[in-house]
């Protein structure tokens, strides 16, 4: 058995920890994208083109509405399949949603930015590491 002093026990701790804060950070992340993709969608039908979207991204690219974060390019991906060369409108409503989200001016932002700064400031507010 580990003593609290052990080096290693020490590390495995921190490493414990930093996944905990990692695991924190990805599920605000997807929870405050998913969020954003949702008001971004009932600009055109709620609901229905939600549900639409969450079967494409689910069938065709096994990525629910809770990981979207990380994968903006299936989230372009469906939308070209729903929307053809309207898509950018939409993605255009979601990246205007998620600057609402995070109060900043959505002039000339993309989504890809937005996320970038969604990242940095949920970082900040999310616990530092534990000291051991």
């Amino acid at each position: 058995m580990q003593s609290a002093s052990d080096p290693a026990h020490q590390r495995d701790l921190r490493a414990q920890t930093e996944t905990e804060k990692d695991d924190a950070l990805n599920a605000a992340l997807n929870t405050e994208v998913a969020n954003a993709v949702i008001k971004g969608l009932s600009y055109f039908g709620a609901g229905p083109v939600v549900e639409s979207l969450v079967y494409i991204l689910e069938l065709e690219h096994s990525v629910d509405l809770n990981s979207l974060a990380n994968n903006l390019d299936a989230l372009r991906a469906a939308l070209q399949k729903m929307f053809g060369g309207a898509a950018y409108v939409i993605e255009g409503k979601i990246a205007e949603s998620l600057a609402k989200q995070l109060g900043v001016d959505p002039d000339g932002k993309i989504l890809d930015g937005l996320v970038v700064i969604l990242r940095e400031r949920l970082e900040k507010s999310i616990p530092a590491e534990k000291k051991v």
